[in-house]
């Protein structure tokens, strides 16, 4: 049975994910204080401070032996903190927060690179050539990717799609949009998927394992495994990854998130607010108040896609596109011009001939 100071736990997290990631945390202090879920809610102030104070002691050893990276520190005490306080225990956090080691710089620092993403392409199956174009388009996160859905998809003008991720989410549904590349690419493996005879609804999932039978919609592809198949493509194209402390300075999927971000930000072509939607990012009240429509969305995108793109032949085609676009509207505008100073030079004409007759 479980107990109850474990169910208000799990309820005081807001995902899933969190309270899994966060009672792990819990056991291995549990194991290392050989305290139970019960006992450690019931030590005297003075004692728990202490355990804690010591726990943190034992971590930063760890560290000091190379075991542990000292950034790891804050997030382990911070499961460990939500548990004490969702069971209303209270203590002093800043005499064990004092203890904490310093911050150092971690890897996965930097942006991956139009020729890096190239050399992936070109290792790459029809499935994951599809997911590059999409991280190279939009950069969602790994979990965006895996349970996006034929629902969350719909083809917009000139050869564009839109993507809601997260979709149902409140938080965090997001709306965000390929480009012609990234939509030639995602069409290419749904294609294949129906020339398999399979039959897609908008219950499918976009990304589902290896096809091994012809209903394979429900079977979608799990983070694990998406993580899995795209460390195999970059260690295929020998994309160097420089070792930093535990990390490498290129992390897969951050580096499509830190080469989107940094191009929409360069471009200076469009707003703040919309770069904060397309990252999925909310600032201090900007979720109550950003509410942009998915048309305002699309037209601050087309502003950057082909900056985005990785085909120099898609490129110049959507900037050849966008050029002719702007010189109709410019014609059309000195037509509307034209005419509006003809229509002026009628009225000034009649009022003349009425004073004159």
């Amino acid at each position: 049975m479980v107990s109850r100071c474990m169910i208000i736990f799990e309820n005081s997290c807001k995902t899933k994910a969190t309270f899994k990631t966060f009672a792990g945390i819990l056991k291995a202090f549990l194991n290392w204080s050989k305290l139970d879920h019960e006992s450690v809610l019931n030590l005297e102030t003075t004692k728990l401070e202490e355990t804690l104070q010591d726990y943190v002691l034992y971590l930063k050893r760890r560290v000091n032996d190379g075991q542990l990276s000292p950034n790891s520190i804050p997030d382990i005490m911070a499961g460990i903190f939500k548990y004490l306080k969702s069971n209303r225990v209270k203590f002093d956090k800043e005499s064990i927060v004092q203890l904490y080691p310093d911050r150092v710089k971690l890897g996965g620092g930097r942006a991956i690179t139009d020729d890096e993403i190239r050399k992936l392409l070109n290792f790459a199956g029809i499935r994951e050539t599809s997911i590059i174009h999409i991280l190279s388009a939009t950069a969602p996160r790994p979990e965006a990717i895996s349970n996006l859905k034929m629902k969350d998809i719909k083809e917009y003008p000139d050869g564009f799609t839109k993507l809601v991720l997260y979709s149902g989410d409140f938080k965090h549904e997001t709306t965000t949009f390929l480009h012609p590349e990234a939509t030639h690419a995602l069409n290419q493996y749904l294609n294949y998927r129906k020339d398999k005879g399979e039959k897609l609804t908008d219950e499918s999932f976009v990304f589902v394992n290896m096809l091994r039978k012809k209903n394979n919609s429900s079977n979608k592809m799990l983070v694990m495994t998406l993580q899995s198949n795209m460390r195999h493509v970059f260690d295929e194209a020998g994309i160097k990854k420089v070792k930093q402390g535990n990390r490498y300075d290129l992390a897969i999927f951050n580096g499509f998130r830190k080469r989107f971000a940094t191009r929409l930000q360069l471009s200076n072509k469009i707003t703040e607010s919309a770069i904060q939607c397309f990252m999925d990012h909310t600032g201090y009240l900007s979720g109550n108040y950003r509410k942009p429509t998915d048309d305002e969305l699309f037209r601050e995108y087309k502003k950057v896609a082909s900056e985005l793109m990785i085909s120099k032949e898609f490129q110049l085609s959507l900037e050849l596109e966008e050029s002719k676009k702007i010189n109709v509207e410019e014609k059309d505008k000195r037509i509307e011009q034209l005419e509006s100073t003809v229509n002026h030079l009628e009225v000034m004409l009649h009022q003349l001939t009425k004073k004159l007759s």
